[in-house]
């Protein structure tokens, strides 16, 4: 038997067999084996973290500590689904013929401000139980993520099938997307004219533009600079939307992970930590280190995608821009929460 061609033609059904397998083993080890299967590995890496964060304090269970933070194997995890995640959305996208470019981005873009939003609105203690555990990471972003779904189905419907004119996969995922953001963006706005419901930091507007200043000096001088030197076409990739979109994101979560954590200008913030153990190593380290080394990475992966290996991506372009849109999502979704959660004080 040719394994590979057996491989290529029942591709679906034994990725789908590997996924339930696991998902069975799981299931069968937390039933008879629950101090191996549940207490040691779904809870302490993934169910406590979030009643953790739900709680506001450490949570226990049998013994085991489970604090409100990320760990080196519960990211790992999580790294590896959203890789599935984004390799099935891709291959939705081309069976599909949906575009995914800059245009693209933009329609989703209330969905990813929604997951920022609604994520410091729990902060502010705005949800209660039950309810509140779905605006907790992961929760709220597969929540999110169906959605996107439900939605991203209705407007392949209405394109492909009902051939309105005006409405498009991307129109229609904007439009439900905003309907979905806009009470989150009103409550917030209350919380910011004075309306809040619990004691918190005062409003800091001067860290909010602070970070916006810097974010977007350094993307002006970006494209500056590839925009201007001539000599090099090479640097007019640095130019394109997408990619100063993951640059800029990025620059949001290292520029205020590193403001908020450790105040570099004295300007009274309140005390903040990092919850993902490779950032929190690096600016160990040396704090500032870590927004220099994300704008180093993404200049780096830009590079890679668009020069290094352009020839061999030429043929995915669906595929590359869905990577660049996750790397965006990757960094501008917590680094907005972050910002959002210093500028209300939470």
């Amino acid at each position: 038997m040719d394994i590979k061609k057996f491989y290529h033609n029942n591709k679906f059904s034994i990725l789908l067999s590997i996924g339930l397998t696991i998902i069975l083993i799981f299931i069968f080890g937390s039933v008879f084996f629950p101090s191996i299967f549940y207490d040691q590995f779904i809870w302490k890496y993934f169910w406590g973290p979030i009643l953790s964060d739900a709680e506001g304090y450490t949570q226990y269970y049998n013994g085991i500590k489970s604090e409100e933070k990320f760990t080196l194997v519960s990211e790992l995890i999580y790294g590896l689904l959203i890789i599935t995640i984004l390799f099935g959305l891709y291959k939705l996208f081309k069976r599909w013929n949906i575009s995914v470019n800059w245009h693209f981005c933009l329609s989703i873009m209330p969905y990813i401000l929604a997951g920022s939003i609604t994520r410091v609105l729990e902060d502010s203690e705005f949800f209660i139980k039950p309810s509140v555990y779905l605006f907790i990471t992961p929760i709220i972003y597969f929540q999110i993520l169906l959605l996107f779904l439900i939605f991203l189905i209705i407007g392949y419907f209405i394109q492909n099938k009902l051939k309105i004119s005006y409405l498009n996969v991307n129109s229609v995922l904007f439009i439900s997307g905003i309907f979905y953001l806009l009470p989150f963006i009103y409550y917030t706005i209350q919380w910011l004219l004075g309306y809040q419901w619990i004691d918190s930091s005062p409003i800091r507007y001067d860290v909010f533009l602070l970070v916006v200043l810097l974010v977007g000096s350094i993307i002006f001088f970006v494209y500056l600079f590839s925009r201007y030197i001539k000599k090099y076409e090479i640097f007019k990739i640095y130019s394109k939307p997408l990619n100063l979109a993951m640059l800029g994101g990025h620059m949001v979560d290292g520029i205020t992970s590193y403001i908020s954590i450790y105040d570099p200008l004295n300007m009274g913030l309140p005390s903040y930590y990092e919850k993902h153990p490779a950032s929190d190593l690096i600016m160990n380290i040396w704090p500032p280190l870590f927004p220099i080394i994300k704008f180093i990475l993404i200049i780096l992966v830009i590079y890679v995608f668009d020069v290094v290996y352009k020839e061999e991506f030429e043929g995915y372009p669906r595929l590359i821009n869905l990577l660049k849109i996750g790397i965006f999502i990757l960094g501008f979704a917590p680094g907005f929460r972050d910002l959002l959660r210093v500028l209300m004080g939470v």
